[in-house]
């Protein structure tokens, strides 16, 4: 639990990236934070977590939506060859692999570039990684069950809540500064801090969520858990 603030975008260009990392060098510097430089290559098959942009019709009733698209070459005994195409940038490649007959496949060869911050312990690392063939934020993963294949995810979320609503507000001042390198797509502020940088506000609603845990952890306790609350510094 806990509030969280989630940013997507893509950066103005690649001096803007430049420029971004080091203020945000500087600032950590200044603060005492712990920052860490990202550069590095980003090679494999391409899993993008907000899915590849077509999904399979398998009921008649369904057909009558938009962007129904038959590929007779995907008929088979459990695909009656209609697939619905969403307008992404994938969909010129989606549609291309469906009309020889085979499911898509991707890849990803780039190089990303960014900077981290570890603002405070009880606060999720704040990120500013970018994909320098895009420039778009790029939250690239690998894991090490899964060798060569990298999972993409639309944009970076920052979990302050158990850090308190200061560091939150912080947070939040670093991701609207970025906005003059960035061109957001979207940022969520769970808390509303963001939008209304009304103090009294997310002070209230930080108050209301650590009641919320501590009522959480008093009624975990009482069905015979052993827990214990995060408490603010």
């Amino acid at each position: 639990m806990g509030f969280t603030i989630h940013y997507s975008g893509k950066a103005k260009s690649r001096d803007a990236i430049d420029q971004l990392i080091d203020i945000l060098r500087e600032i950590s510097e200044e603060s005492g934070w712990s920052y860490y430089f990202v550069h590095g290559k980003v090679k494999g098959k391409f899993e993008p977590f907000w899915g590849y942009g077509y999904g399979y019709v398998p009921r008649v009733q369904e057909m009558k939506a938009g962007n129904i698209h038959f590929f007779p070459r995907m008929i088979g005994s459990k695909c009656n060859g209609y697939f619905k195409i969403f307008d992404t940038k994938y969909a010129a490649h989606v549609m291309d692999c469906l009309g020889q007959g085979t499911m898509p496949t991707f890849t990803i060869d780039t190089m990303k570039k960014g900077i981290q911050l570890d603002i405070h312990p009880k606060c999720e690392t704040l990120s500013f990684i970018f994909d320098l063939s895009t420039l778009e934020l790029a939250n690239y993963e690998v894991y090490a069950h899964t060798r060569g294949v990298v999972f993409g995810y639309n944009g970076f979320s920052c979990k302050t809540g158990f850090a308190g609503s200061e560091v939150h507000r912080i947070v939040c001042k670093l991701i609207k500064m970025a906005s003059r390198f960035i061109d957001y797509a979207k940022v969520y502020d769970e808390s509303g801090y963001y939008e209304t940088e009304d103090n009294q506000a997310a002070e209230n609603k930080f108050a209301t969520m650590d009641k919320l845990i501590q009522w959480l952890v008093d009624a975990c306790k009482r069905a015979g858990f052993n827990v214990s609350s995060e408490k603010n510094n």
